[in-house]
């Protein structure tokens, strides 16, 4: 907005840059091709234009060539006023203008703005910098290949500029001189200009002019479409045999976007049955509207201002209306509706200031498919973002969901690809035979979507003003919610699982910490515990399930799935205590409930004494309310929510199937380098909160809570020795002896702010009433000690080194697990016994619940085949998305490790499955 020309006019194509730039650096990882790709890829989006601009350079010689040898005559027989009369009534004779000449220049006038646009994108990408390409050293300053005493000679503009003169002297044989004058005139203009550029910005217009002069020469042969589809197929290949056989990975988000290069470069070899299936269409369909300019144009418009007013105006403040307070006060930008008013204007260029160009470029059939083509995304858009909304969680305000979006069921996705075919159809039908009634929805459509925007703009400033009304007076409210309920008078099991906490670390946070032993009175930590694999996915469903869910009973179960007997695992305890016993339940984000990255805690939805709840990073907005200097540079954010607020609106109006891509990466297209998470663990406000989220209005006797918090799981700094968020440097560390090994700064926070929540449930007479299980799925990675407590080798022997996906560091299967029983006020202490995390259940059970039995299987609850030790799942496989097999999982000797007794001597160590 500071600059409306630019948002109108140079956006739109900073956007395509920025689109084909993300791409090509995603599939070819060099930043150098990443250049090429978008000079290419812009020219030949460009190319109608350059086409449409070279036919109305074509007429205008002739109209001078025609015009000239009477204009040559009046000129030599008259001077002065005289001249000029004759000139203008000769030129009214022949419908001829001397504005009309501009039209020569209009090939190199459509240049400006994408010169504009590249040379912002690319002399301000911070990637650039010191990234080498081929021999240029350094793409983000002058290529400086060779020097002259103290002078730099930059060999790319003097390249560029003798490419720019041949492809000059091809296109202007035997035209006028003064066209001859103007090329060559031009190519000296952009060696002053770009000459001490970055390289990659000379590169791109090198590129372009490499285009120009192959378009140029492609005029002088014979049958060049035939000859551009030859090469059109050649690339089709390449590019799909580099998709096949290169570009390939286990990522959901790439194999997304291989997909879609697989589909869209196969395509193109199809394009002249498209082109030709588009021409037959427009014939069939559009016949009333090309014959009609005024309701064509009417149409157009209308469309055009539905579409803008729509993705620019109305969903973006619907977003923001959803949560005013926080975008509001973001560095110098107060008001939030700053950010609708943007995305406004960056629609308009988008839907109308640039369709309107390229609309009257064309002729009336172009014309009338763009007119289809705006129909039709209208109410597309409308039908996608209306009434195909989708559940994809929570968004934060750097605009990213809390958990990355899942696609939805086969079904929905169907259905929606089947409606909007369906609705395309009947629009075309409309526009053939009803085009006035068209016409008229567009016109009540505008108004409509204008007024309801304006609607929320006002309720943005309502809200606003009352906001800063609160702050003002110091009413800030807490927004964080009761989620748990205690019983006073009866009993409470609490689980708490803590996702990659490592059991190693937890003596040494105890000797940095000394207050947690008072805070962890009545507490027995089992040091000498193993988990069952690795990764959640095999850990997760032994802990919560206990010995009938470990990853060797799963595989070889068949008769149910291993999503189905994740979700029993999950809610084998609750079940058992709500069914067996008098007892109520909560269930805070079950891992990988019903194997969804988010965890879908619907699978309590059977059973009404079960609440399941989503609680991972519900409460980052309110922890950085409370906690301001913990946010990120506000210009940053600024930045974020000034480009994203739009592609929001993309997102909500893209089909089912294609919303993955334009939230691709979690950055919309976007490769400028920022974060766009909190500069704190993100699931550190959930644990810092506990005694907040926490009241004692139970309605039954008896609680059993079960809370997920991953706050252990991503390595980042905080501050010792509270290890509390803060801005200090990550070379800041704890005095504990393993203070500097991976993910112990996390590992202690979660361990002080747990002690912190026991303290309270002290104060509140609600601890000796609890049974407290601390516990985690699986151990640690990255540990970079060798000589770790007490392993007398911390890497598993006997094994291939060269096989990475088998786990060999012991620290892997070691858990956490700290059990504190009702009533227990001993001092803390150290236990020895072999336990596995599988033991959780049966801890869970002893005194309330005399044989417990599955309630799944009717099997009992127990330990007994830990007695043969514990057979561990070693593979480090983690990706739940590509397991083909529904009933099992494909493994070898190799990926099985035994282990009893006392896990720290490797002789307790073994390979394989059997005993």
């Amino acid at each position: 907005m500071e600059n409306i020309f630019y948002t109108l006019l140079i956006y739109p194509i900073t956007i395509l840059l920025e689109i084909t730039f993300c791409f090509f650096s995603k599939v070819f990882d060099s930043l150098g091709i990443s250049i090429i790709g978008i000079s290419i890829s812009i020219s030949l989006l460009c190319l109608p234009l350059y086409i449409i601009a070279e036919k109305w350079q074509q007429i205008q010689r002739n109209i001078e060539k025609d015009l000239q040898p009477r204009v040559d005559k009046i000129k030599k027989a008259f001077s002065g006023d005289e001249q000029y009369m004759m000139l203008t009534t000769y030129y009214k004779q022949n419908n001829y203008h001397p504005l009309m000449a501009l039209r020569s220049s209009f090939g190199l006038l459509i240049q400006i703005p994408f010169f504009i646009a590249a040379y912002e994108f690319i002399s301000t990408h911070p990637d650039l910098l010191d990234e080498s390409f081929l021999f240029i050293k350094d793409l983000g300053k002058p290529d400086a290949l060779f020097s002259i005493g103290d002078f730099s000679v930059n060999i790319l503009p003097i390249v560029m500029t003798l490419i720019n003169v041949i492809a000059g002297a091809i296109y202007t044989k035997g035209f006028a001189k003064k066209e001859k004058i103007q090329i060559y005139g031009m190519a000296i203009i952009f060696l002053f200009l770009l000459y001490n550029s970055p390289s990659a910005l000379v590169v791109y217009w090198t590129m372009n002019n490499i285009f120009s002069l192959v378009k140029n020469i492609f005029y002088k042969v014979k049958k060049p479409l035939k000859i551009l589809y030859i090469i059109l197929c050649v690339v089709v290949v390449f590019m799909d045999c580099y998709t096949l056989v290169v570009f390939n990975s286990l990522s959901t988000r790439i194999t997304l976007l291989r997909n879609a290069m697989l589909i869209f470069f196969t395509s193109l070899l199809f394009i002249p049955f498209i082109l030709k299936g588009i021409k037959k269409i427009i014939t069939c369909f559009s016949l009333s509207v090309m014959n009609d300019k005024k309701l064509r144009f009417e149409l157009f418009i209308f469309s055009a201002m539905s579409l803008a007013f729509l993705l620019g105006l109305v969903l973006p403040s619907m977003l923001i209306l959803s949560s005013v307070q926080e975008f509001s006060n973001i560095g110098n930008i107060s008001s939030p509706s700053y950010y609708v008013l943007n995305s406004f204007i960056q629609a308009l260029g988008i839907f109308i200031v640039w369709p309107l160009c390229i609309y009257f470029l064309f002729n009336k059939k172009i014309q009338a498919l763009i007119v289809s083509i705006f129909s039709c995304f209208l109410f597309c858009s409308l039908l996608n973002a209306f009434v195909f909304v989708g559940n994809y969680g929570t968004m934060t305000k750097w605009l990213i969901f809390v958990n990355l979006p899942q696609l939805d069921s086969v079904k929905n996705l169907i259905l929606n690809l089947l409606l909007l075919i369906l609705l395309t159809i009947g629009i075309f039908v409309l526009l053939k035979f009803f085009p006035k009634t068209m016409n008229s929805i567009f016109i009540i459509t505008t108004i409509g979507f204008f007024a309801f925007g304006i609607y929320n703009i006002n309720s943005i400033n309502s809200k606003y003003e009352t906001y800063q009304n609160q702050i003002q007076s110091e009413e800030r409210l807490s927004s964080v919610q009761k989620e748990f309920h205690f019983s006073k008078t009866g009993k409470n099991v609490l689980i708490i699982m803590l996702d990659r906490a490592i059991g190693s670390f937890v003596e040494g946070v105890f000797e940095e910490n000394p207050k947690l032993y008072s805070q962890y009175e009545g507490f027995t930590f089992y040091k000498n515990c193993v988990s069952f694999g690795t990764k959640t996915w095999v850990g997760a469903p032994a802990l919560f399930g206990g010995y009938e869910y470990t990853p060797y009973e799963r595989f070889n179960r068949t008769d149910k799935t291993l999503k189905e007997q994740h979700n029993e695992a999950l809610l084998l305890i609750p079940r058992i205590l709500t069914e067996q016993a008098n007892f109520s339940a909560t269930l805070a984000d079950s891992s990988l409930s019903d194997w969804s990255w988010h965890p879908n805690m619907h699978i309590t939805d059977p059973y009404p004494l079960i609440e399941g709840k989503n609680l991972l990073k519900k409460y980052i907005a309110e922890f950085e309310k409370r906690n301001p200097h913990l946010e990120n540079d506000p210009s940053i954010l600024q930045g974020i929510l000034k480009r994203d607020f739009l592609w929001t609106s993309f997102y909500r109006a893209s089909p089912m199937i294609l919303r993955p891509y334009v939230y691709f990466d979690e950055r919309y297209w976007n490769k400028k380098h920022f974060s766009k998470k909190p500069s704190f663990p993100e699931d550190y406000p959930e644990l810092s909160f506990l005694s907040e989220m926490t009241d004692f209005n139970c309605k039954s006797e008896n609680n059993f809570i079960s809370i997920v918090n991953e706050l252990p799981h991503d390595d980042l700094p905080l501050l010792p020795p509270n290890y509390i968020p803060d801005q200090a440097p990550s070379s800041v560390k704890g005095s504990g002896k393993y203070s500097d090994e991976p993910y112990y700064e996390v590992n202690a926070a979660s361990l002080l702010r747990l002690g912190e929540f026991f303290e309270f449930l002290k104060n509140e007479n609600c601890y000796d009433n609890t049974r407290i299980i601390i516990v985690s799925d699986h151990g640690g990675a990255d540990i970079a000690s060798k000589n770790l407590l007490e392993y007398d080798n911390l890497i598993l022997e006997e094994l291939d080194p060269d096989k990475n996906y088998v786990c060999r560091n012991k620290d892997m299967f070691h858990p956490v697990l700290l059990v504190k029983d009702f009533n227990s006020s001993d001092d803390f202490k150290i236990d020895m016994s072999f336990m596995t995390h599988a033991d959780v259940p049966t801890i869970c059970f002893e005194g309330i619940v005399e044989n417990p039995i599955n309630p799944f299987t009717n099997n009992p609850v127990s330990t007994e085949s830990k007695q043969d030790g514990a057979l561990l799942f070693a593979s480090t496989y983690w990706n739940i998305d590509f397991i083909t097999n529904p009933y099992g999982f494909k493994t070898t000797d190799d990926d099985w490790v035994r282990v009893k007794d006392n896990i720290f001597e490797s002789k307790n160590w073994t390979y394989g499955i059997e005993k």
